[in-house]
């Protein structure tokens, strides 16, 4: 598995020291996991927005895109 150096803040890792038990790697995955799945997501409204804005669309577009959405990416987790 690739491995990664992150740089944070001195009174984050103080605070961080506090709490030996966590597994701070496995935290950094799951928010590195979260970041991409938000990526992916707003990717996803992009490409189905079609160069329109969210506001611009009927309220029947907007739940079909949500819908599709909310399938494509719970098939995914």
């Amino acid at each position: 598995m690739p491995e990664i150096t992150i740089r944070i803040p001195d009174d984050i890792f103080k605070e961080m020291k506090n709490f030996s038990d966590v597994d701070w790697s496995e935290v950094c995955v799951n928010a590195i996991k979260a970041k991409l799945y938000g990526l992916k997501v707003a990717k996803k409204v992009e490409e189905m927005l079609k160069g329109k804005t969210f506001a611009e669309l009927s309220e029947k577009e907007k739940r079909r895109i949500i819908f599709k959405i909310l399938r494509e990416t719970e098939s995914e987790t």
